[in-house]
């Protein structure tokens, strides 16, 4: 990373992604059973999803608005602002002796986690469209080293305290990342932005905003196909903690290190071959190949016996990580360079609002497919993620090849 910002910006994210992927191997299992201690009406299940998409809902009201934000008074002030709220939610987290306290603690870190759209905003404002991508990927990066070192981290935490003390010594942990993630980028991040607007909005703007970025042609397809793959991929990601500890008999440390496998193959994919894959196929490619590709992933995770678990789930893994740094990066980029520069963090914060509310929707359609089967989550995300395809095929006659 030749730009010192690029770097200490990866710096930063990865502190921020670590403690998020701490609770990770936890959350939806002890969400589950704290459900069911205070006899709550709803499936246990359900409850997940509830949790979940507490946290997504926050975070889908709030990314447009703090990118908007960030269009008007810097990148610099909302990523620092943010990461403060992280901790208070964190601190919240490690007393979570109820589903009530559990749901609050999420809801103060999603909007603490709302901060993604001016981190990518920082990213376009330093970089140019033909290296948008790779850069890009660098937040992907950073979200996979997150979870190389956070689920092991986060499982071998709970597991050594008890359910407990391991929950504070996890939701500690994790509230002092924070604090050293805000020193981190108080003293090395600078401001990025150069040219700021006067645009204000308003907590309605989200929709609108919303509704207006779906009519323009190209960055309406691209929304959509990111809000179909985002939807698919939450309902494994919160709910493969429960497969596999119901399933497959994995403890947290167990299903902590699956995770930092899925961090490791994700950190490879989108930290060092983005821009090769970028400059041999183009993102068009890329965002057609990925969805195929992390269907077959998707499929793959509830198919294998005991036995052939760990062979079968490396093979998912492969291809959830390569699906992933094919079409996140790609959707990502196309958005940026189809979007004026004086609306960079406005734009990538209406996707990011996008992603949210598929991750509001699919954690919840997972708890309820989950009832039915325990495999239904994931050969219903293997079909959405056809449907991805479908899109992309029909939005790639549209776009001219960018590499």
């Amino acid at each position: 990373m030749k730009d010192k910002r690029i770097a200490i910006l990866f710096l930063t994210i990865f502190i921020d992604l670590l403690g998020f992927g701490v609770v990770i191997p936890i959350l939806p299992n002890l969400a589950k059973e704290l459900a069911l201690d205070s006899q709550l009406s709803v499936n246990g299940d359900i409850a997940v999803g509830i949790v979940a998409a507490a946290f997504s809902l926050i975070q889908f009201l709030f990314a447009p608005i703090f990118g908007s934000i960030s269009d008007r008074i810097g990148r610099r002030p909302i990523i620092l602002g943010s990461v403060i709220v992280n901790a208070m939610g964190y601190v919240l987290f490690a007393f979570s002796g109820s589903f009530w306290l559990l749901l609050i603690a999420r809801i103060v870190s999603g909007f603490g986690s709302a901060n993604i759209s001016a981190a990518q905003a920082y990213i376009a404002d330093i970089t140019e469209p033909q290296d948008r991508a790779k850069k890009m990927g660098i937040i992907g990066a950073a979200f996979g080293l997150g979870f190389v070192f956070g689920p092991p981290i986060g499982g071998k935490l709970y597991d050594i305290g008890g359910p407990i003390q391991g929950l504070m010594l996890v939701g500690g942990f994790t509230a002092i990342l924070c604090l050293l993630n805000f020193v981190l980028a108080y003293f090395l991040l600078p401001e990025s932005l150069v040219n700021k607007t006067v645009e204000k909005r308003k907590a309605s703007d989200t929709f609108k905003g919303m509704v207006s970025a779906w009519s323009i042609e190209i960055i309406g397809e691209l929304l959509l196909i990111g809000f179909v793959y985002v939807a698919a991929f939450s309902m494994m990601q919160i709910n493969a903690s429960i497969l596999w500890k119901e399933k497959y008999h994995l403890n947290p440390a167990e299903i902590g290190n699956i995770f930092g496998i899925i961090g490791i193959f994700s950190a490879i994919v989108q930290g060092g071959l983005i821009g090769l894959f970028q400059n041999k196929i183009g993102l068009k490619k890329m965002l057609i190949w990925g969805c195929p590709i992390a269907a077959i992933g998707l499929t793959l995770i509830p198919l294998p016996s005991v036995e052939w678990f760990y062979p079968v789930q490396i093979v998912a893994i492969l291809f959830l990580a390569l699906g992933n740094g094919f079409l996140m990066p790609s959707i990502n980029s196309l958005i940026s360079i189809n979007t004026p520069a004086e609306s960079q963090g406005k734009m990538l914060g209406i996707f990011q609002s996008i992603s949210s509310l598929a991750r509001v929707i699919g954690p919840v359609l997972s708890g309820f497919l989950y009832v039915i089967t325990p495999g239904l989550p994931y050969y219903t995300g293997g079909v959405f993620m056809l449907m991805a395809f479908v899109l992309a095929l029909v939005l790639s006659n549209k776009l001219t090849e960018v590499k």
